[in-house]
């Protein structure tokens, strides 16, 4: 059974037993800072060792160091000894750690003995690494004596390379009620039938050989771990005939096999049969079979396999899942599929197995040549009604509506939604999800596009935790929280805001923990308000990194109710006024600043004046008296003076970066105008366009184009009615500077001919040129002008990555022309831009200016 509790502490949501369920949440609000440690004296002056007071102990000294410390006097429960000189471990070397409960020896090159009878005396110690220790290769027996409470050994990327030369030290009579043995990254290359013979009768129950170079493990190999309940596997060159025999002698032999890890075996096409059905034959409910290679899975992938309750298909390059693969006839007991990672079009039918209470199919790309939406449809979910987690993070939704999470009534657990391309939702799109507990919507655009509203949790009132970290939110409606009476958590960091409501929070009765870092918020000067005084169980508040210039007596007085307060990274100016509010407000209520539970008090540092500059905060409220007097008059009024200087000089400095960015455009508008004044006077009233104008149209075209247009310009200019083209080749002067001989070609012409390809999207010139006519189609064309000024012809595909946002409104808002390469539609095309080029009729009709 999959449980989550929500724990009243600094950490939000812990996940039981994580191999059973999806990977979906982590520290939803966990401290920032870390304790600092203290040098250790161990007596050998060589091995350097520091120490958090009560809780850890790391001691890296070094090749210097090439005795276990054994000199340390410590009463903490872990200790770490790394990047040592250290060549052999002994009896007595932990004579002074039979406290211990966790040890850890990593990372030692040139460590290569273990003497018996080393680790005695540690009754209590619970975990154990020796990991990374490339010259250690053989443990003899009698190694881990004593070790009776040891539940958990890891010995990683060491130099073992014979199971049989390590198994005489894991027998029951030294580790009686280990639990877990992880010995990924050891080169094994095979096991035998009797390497693991001295372990017979361990309690072992998870064993991780992942990446071990295995090329054979014999199919008895295992049986001596008669309690064995969980076997990593993954990354080695097992073949399935291999591993087919091994977990078919497993089940025979009566080993309560229940989860086994093939990920990334190399596994193509679809799932060796043989090994599936021996998996089917089997007690095993938990299958993992990511990063291997099943593009598509279809019905007879998988046989009938009555015992399984999670499948692990994550990254294996599928595109499909038909319907039918995973039916509750298939696999009647399946709980969780983990689809993640894949290249899914989006919801489709063959991942919605009614029977599934957790389903992942976040990071869904789709074509990983384009990137393309995730389709996740309206009423997709009606018949997934025990589905109680549902992970759709990382995929290209951009909108949720009402319908979305139909038929989800009983999704509990989670809803994930992170950096989902969310750009639109709509209000009332989680109605129905009135169980929902934990519903994440960080990095999501649509706050930024649509304020937030209480509509959009309407609901949700059960939620207990809310994430919208980075969704560029500026403002939070006073009510916006309305809908959410039983939140506990709520993630804010990372967003743009700067004021908050003193009623925002106010319906968050239950609110334990709040995280509001990396935005712009600041107490004005006149604030007289708490932002938490209706929130009597809240403990914990982040407030790192915001704009935050001193201890307000408001803030403070939420302070006092709290178990943990973070201010770090605030820039804090000990100014005599503020704070020494700050001070008196301490005094009148008999508090002291350690009763705030400001975490890291004794180094939050002043930011300035000089010479306050990284002095603690703490220093400079002690030193306040009465007596402190603010700035003089003569001093204020000079700091206005910098203050309208320093805004002057980035005015201008903005003014002038604006003013060269549009340069081409400025110079266009001047030269438009210019012509405007030359043009002051009669105006003929029909055909003013074609008398004012030198060309009928100006050609904006790609070089890799260039064979289209001398068949374009020979087609309009020889035949009737006549035309007269601007093409740069020919009509631009030598010499000229090409931009402005664009922008006077483009004012002299009636039309603007654009020839469209994917070499044209392609073109920074082609690019500029087109924003120039559709910028002058906008602003500077004259209305009395008749037509449209812009005509498009499109030759071939334009991919989608070269479209510009103009580009692309364009060809999906006008008419264009298309050119085929069948002849008679040809000559349709040529008579149509004739009639769309073709100057309008004269009239003699004429008009004066009168201004």
């Amino acid at each position: 059974m999959v449980q989550a509790w929500w724990f009243p502490g600094l950490w939000a949501v812990l996940l039981v037993r994580a191999e059973r369920v999806p990977q979906w949440v982590g520290n939803v609000l966990a401290p920032t800072d870390e304790v600092p440690s203290v040098p250790l004296d161990c007596q050998d002056a060589e091995c350097i060792c520091s120490e958090v007071p009560g809780k850890l102990v790391v001691c890296d000294g070094g090749s210097g160091c090439k005795q276990f410390p054994s000199g340390l006097n410590t009463t903490a429960p872990v200790v770490q000894v790394q990047n040592t000189g250290i060549t052999t471990l002994q009896n007595g070397d932990l004579a002074n750690l039979t406290h211990l409960e966790e040890l850890e020896i990593d990372h030692n090159n040139n460590l290569s003995v273990i003497k018996p009878w080393t680790f005695e005396g540690l009754s209590s110690l619970r975990n154990l690494s020796i990991s990374y220790n490339e010259n250690l290769t053989y443990l003899e027996a009698g190694v881990f004596g004593s070790l009776h409470s040891l539940r958990e050994l890891r010995m990683k990327k060491d130099g073992f390379f014979d199971m049989g030369l390590i198994a005489p030290a894991l027998g029951p009579s030294s580790l009686p009620n280990l639990q877990k043995l992880i010995l990924d990254e050891n080169p094994f290359q095979k096991i035998e039938s009797k390497d693991l013979v001295p372990m017979n009768g361990s309690s072992l129950q998870r064993l991780h050989l992942i990446a071990c170079q295995l090329e054979f493990i014999h199919p008895s190999a295992l049986v001596p771990l008669r309690h064995l309940r969980a076997l990593l596997l993954g990354q080695n060159t097992l073949n399935s005939s291999t591993i087919t025999e091994l977990v078919s002698h497993l089940t025979d032999e009566g080993i309560p096999l229940y989860l086994l890890n093939l990920y990334g075996m190399g596994f193509l096409k679809r799932p060796p049969t043989d090994l599936m059905e021996a998996v089917s034959k089997s007690n095993i409910t938990h299958l993992v079979l990511a990063r291997n290679q099943f593009q598509k899975l279809k019905p007879g992938s998988f046989p009938t396999m009555p015992q399984l309750q999670y499948l692990d298909l994550r990254e294996i390059v599928a595109t499909d899942l038909k319907p039918g693969t995973l039916s509750p006839r298939v696999m009647p007991k399946l709980k969780t599929l983990l689809f993640g990672g894949n290249m899914l079009p989006g919801v489709i039918p063959g991942v919605l197995v009614p029977q599934l209470e957790s389903l992942d199919l976040s990071a869904n790309y789709g074509d990983p040549r384009t990137r393309s939406y995730f389709d996740i449809g309206e009423g997709s979910f009606e018949n997934m009604t025990n589905l109680s987690f549902l992970n759709l993070s990382y995929n290209n939704l951009r909108r949720i509506s009402r319908q979305t999470f139909t038929g989800l009534e009983n999704l509990s657990r989670h809803l994930g939604l992170k950096n989902a391309s969310i750009y639109h939702l709509e209000e009332g799109s989680f109605e129905n999800l009135g169980k929902l507990k934990f519903l994440n919507l960080e990095y999501n655009p649509f706050p930024k596009l649509y304020n937030l509203t209480a509509a959009m949790f309407r609901g949700l009132h059960n939620l207990r935790v809310l994430l919208l970290s980075g969704c560029s939110i500026s403002f939070l409606p006073s009510d916006v929280f309305s809908y959410l009476p039983n939140l506990e958590y709520l993630i804010l960091r990372d967003n743009h805001l700067s004021t908050l409501s003193p009623i925002l929070f106010a319906p968050l009765t239950h609110l334990i923990g709040i995280d509001l870092s990396d935005n712009q918020l600041a107490y004005t000067k006149n604030t007289s308000y708490r932002l938490f005084e209706n929130n009597s169980e809240l403990e914990v508040v982040f407030l790192s990194r915001n704009k935050f210039t001193s201890l307000n007596p408001f803030m403070l007085e939420d302070a006092a109710f709290l178990t943990r307060l973070e201010l770090y990274d605030n820039n804090l100016l000990c100014q005599c006024a503020p704070f020494l509010s700050t001070k008196k407000w301490l005094k009148e209520h008999n508090f002291t600043l350690e009763d705030m539970h400001i975490a890291g008090l004794s180094t939050l540092p002043c930011f300035s004046p000089d010479e306050w500059m990284n002095k603690p905060v703490v220093e400079y409220i002690d030193s306040l008296t009465d007596s402190c007097l603010l700035p003089p008059g003569e001093d204020r009024a000079l700091i206005w003076i910098m203050v309208l200087l320093v805004m002057f000089l980035v005015l201008s400095s903005l003014l002038a970066t604006v003013a060269y960015y549009y340069r081409s455009y400025i110079r266009y508008w001047i030269f438009i105008a210019r012509m405007d004044i030359r043009r002051l006077g009669l105006r003929r009233q029909d055909c003013e366009g074609y008398k004012e104008h030198q060309y009928d149209a100006f050609v904006s075209y790609s070089n890799e184009d260039r064979n289209f247009v001398v068949r374009l310009v020979a087609m309009l200019e020889n035949y009737e009615p006549f035309l007269k083209l601007c093409v740069y080749e020919r009509d631009f002067e030598i010499g000229a500077v090409i931009s402005e001989s664009v922008l006077q070609s483009v004012a002299l012409s009636r039309r603007t001919l654009l020839v469209i390809s994917d070499a044209f999207a392609r073109s920074q010139w082609c690019r500029w040129e087109l924003q120039l006519a559709e910028h002058h189609r906008l602003f500077l064309r004259d209305d009395n002008e008749g037509g449209d000024p812009l005509i498009m012809i499109k030759l071939g595909q334009v991919a989608e990555a070269h479209m510009t946002p103009t580009l692309r409104y364009l060809l999906r808002t006008r008419i264009y022309l298309e050119w085929d390469s069948e002849p008679r539609k040809q000559r349709q095309f040529w008579d149509k831009l004739r009639t769309a080029l073709a100057p309008p009729p004269v009239s003699i009709a004429t008009t004066t200016n009168t201004q």
